[in-house]
């Protein structure tokens, strides 16, 4: 009969997993290269007449259900971005704004602009706004903005000058290559289970 050590099965499960990234994924992700983006016309993205996904196709920013400007709400106003998005420094979400934050400044400020009608529209039916996701990581990346936040991370290191934006883009890849390229910067772990379970 054969006895393994104690210790040979959390190294089986990592290597399993590493080797089921690499399966999943490619080697383009795990080896942190990069396929080669589209030619983006430079008169149309300098004009910022049609911005380009992380993917190279257009991103439409007139889809979300409320016209909402962050370039309004950020420059103009002053809102720091956690005033909005409270959870980023709690947890993995940053977390988008209820519509009683929303509604709660807009019921007596603006309250008869169209885009605001909206806002309080779904507040009294009591409807959680349908917003569109801008920033989408794969499944099998654990990212916590959390750990982010406090390690002094700008918001717009990863999702680019926000306050100068109207609609949210994407801004960065936000590959692997790109975070381990930030985290070599940053001198933080590289160790495969922080970002992967």
């Amino acid at each position: 009969m054969t006895t393994r050590q104690k210790n040979a099965r959390p190294a089986t499960l990592a290597w399993s997993c590493a080797f089921a990234i690499f399966l999943g994924t490619g080697a383009y992700t795990l080896f942190g290269a990069q396929p080669t983006a589209p030619e983006v016309d430079p008169a149309v993205s300098e004009a910022g007449d049609e911005s380009q996904s992380a993917a190279g196709g257009p991103v439409d920013p007139i889809a979300q259900p409320i016209d909402f400007s962050h370039a309004h709400h950020v420059t103009e106003v002053g809102l720091d971005c956690q005033f909005c998005h409270a959870y980023a420094r709690r947890g993995p979400v940053a977390g988008i704004p209820s519509v009683q934050r929303c509604a709660g400044c807009h019921e007596t400020v603006l309250s008869e602009q169209p885009e605001i009608v909206k806002v309080l529209e779904y507040w009294n039916n009591k409807e959680p706004i349908p917003w569109v996701r801008v920033h989408d990581l794969p499944d099998y990346v654990r990212f916590s903005h959390k750990p982010h936040i406090r390690a002094g991370v700008n918001c717009a290191d990863c999702h680019g000058n926000v306050g100068a934006m109207e609609a949210a883009v994407q801004v960065e890849s936000l590959s692997m290559g790109w975070c381990v390229d930030c985290h070599n910067e940053r001198e933080a772990s590289r160790d495969c289970l922080v970002c992967h379970y």
